[in-house]
């Protein structure tokens, strides 16, 4: 899908160029939910779409976002990883590593990316 292509790029472009930080993370949300618009099952659009919110730290938008994935039978790597990111911010830590567990054992799809998380960070 196009949009994710596009959103995709502007994270990248984000994470290069971080002056740019705000305005290249709005264009790829604002790409994303208007792909969850036209396709609001998508498993893909809402994993890619939760990614963005937990890079933005709206931890709670993603864990409602990648849980509707989840429910969509998502089975991609990304959906579960970035849940336990938006937990691990939200809910409880014992959560979140039983999530970080369960995504170790799952594939990542081609389409989606995984949230950025230092466990180290505060």
């Amino acid at each position: 899908m196009k949009q994710i292509t596009e959103a995709r790029q502007l994270v990248d472009q984000a994470w290069q160029r971080l002056e740019h930080w705000e305005r290249d993370m709005d264009a790829a949300q604002a790409l994303l939910e208007h792909a969850r618009a036209s396709h609001p099952h998508d498993a893909h659009v809402l994993t890619c779409l939760g990614a963005v919110l937990c890079d933005r730290a709206l931890y709670r938008e993603a864990e409602a976002v990648l849980r509707a994935a989840l429910a969509q039978g998502s089975l991609d790597r990304h959906t579960t990883f970035n849940l336990a990111v938006a937990v691990f911010n939200t809910g409880t830590r014992r959560q979140a590593l039983a999530l970080f567990g369960a995504a170790a054992k799952m594939p990542p799809s081609a389409l989606t990316w995984a949230a950025y998380f230092d466990p180290h960070g505060t």
